[in-house]
């Protein structure tokens, strides 16, 4: 699971539900999810999306082995996602924890990254799809996971950690295209503060040393709980100086785009996030969000050279319910209305829905 702030924690009961351990004995115990979904897009003028594409099958099946030694524990994220490698399994995380009397923690091995406000895992959304993708071509700006060591320290009301790490961004692990040569080192500093009356703030960021270029990332995001509502307000900035997830999607959407040999390297990112949760019973919970992304590289294409640039806004509206304790039904719709553009070349728009039903088992 993404490694979330404490105070945070209780903006998911709402929304979702959380695994429930399987416990072996004192020492270990389990924990996992199963997701199934069957999806609908039906997108205009966007690359290889023209066409309309139903998707269903199971998305992913994750087993956590929990250790717990007192003061020692450990995690291990044995992961099935059809597409994450070619046979589907992976080591999504693997880490040990030594906890300290004061709240503190140090944590070496692999493991997601601190930063952004929502989850990796569907167990941990408020809907079915994740901010800022258009049906599988991801283009947020936050890392995913990564291998290091890092602090953290945690109290009733404040949140701190810092992270040294291998890379922060990978074209393998992560979701972002990151450096091409090999990242000598990467940085990440996250903190929050919990006003105490439902308010909570949070800031954090990442800075990667690669071979050939630097990589960096800016997140700021806050929460307000009242009641049966939740509201939560995100922004991002990136500068990416060998290329991110637009820049690394250019080579195979350029066919459809109407460009030849099309290809980018420096990649500048804005984007943000409104979404509002209502928990209208012990059982569902209806949200709304939208997203905003911006993404700008410096390319070639079609002989020339200049900028390209992406620009997408996302309208989803979600209904969440729960069955049981362990199986939850989740239904999204949402509205895409984008512009790529290319400069001295003009623009083209693209707009279309995507639709999705999932069903989520958890153990």
């Amino acid at each position: 699971m993404k490694n979330k702030i404490a105070f945070a924690s209780a903006f998911l009961a709402a929304a979702s539900f959380s695994t429930a351990e399987i416990v072996i004995n004192d020492f270990l115990s389990f924990e996992g999810f199963v997701d199934s979904s069957y999806s609908h897009t039906d997108l205009n003028k966007f690359v290889d999306l023209s066409e309309n594409k139903n998707s269903f099958g199971v998305d992913q099946v994750e087993i956590s082995w929990l250790f717990d030694f007192d003061t020692v524990t450990a995690q291990i994220d044995l992961q099935y996602e059809g597409d994450s490698n070619d046979d589907g399994e992976l080591v999504e995380q693997a880490f040990v924890t030594y906890h300290l009397d004061n709240g503190g923690a140090i944590t070496a091995g692999r493991y997601a990254s601190m930063i952004g406000f929502e989850a990796f895992e569907p167990t941990g959304l408020y809907q079915y799809s994740t901010a800022y993708d258009v049906q599988g071509l991801d283009l947020s700006v936050l890392p995913g996971y990564a291998q290091g060591v890092k602090y953290t320290h945690e109290s009733d009301a404040t949140f701190f950690g810092i992270s040294i790490q291998d890379e922060a961004y990978d074209l393998g692990a992560n979701r972002l295209g990151g450096n091409e040569g090999d990242s000598s080192h990467a940085v990440e500093v996250a903190g929050a503060f919990d006003m105490g009356n439902g308010l909570a703030f949070f800031l954090g960021g990442v800075y990667e040393d690669g071979e050939d270029a630097n990589s960096t990332a800016i997140n700021a995001y806050t929460t307000f709980e009242t009641g049966a509502w939740i509201f939560a307000a995100e922004v991002n900035y990136g500068d990416l100086e060998n290329g991110g997830p637009f820049a690394s999607a250019l080579a195979d959407l350029a066919d459809d785009l109407g460009l030849d040999d099309a290809s980018a390297d420096n990649e500048e990112v804005l984007q943000f996030l409104l979404m509002a949760n209502f928990a209208y019973s012990d059982q569902a919970s209806v949200t709304g969000r939208f997203t905003y992304s911006d993404n700008q590289v410096d390319g070639e294409a079609d002989g020339f050279t200049g900028e390209l640039e992406m620009k997408i806004a996302k309208y989803t509206a979600a209904h969440n319910y729960a069955f049981t304790d362990n199986l939850l039904l989740v239904t999204e719709l949402s509205y895409v209305d984008g512009e790529i553009k290319v400069e001295g070349e003009g623009s083209d728009r693209f707009d279309g829905l995507q639709a999705a039903v999932e069903l989520l088992f958890t153990f």
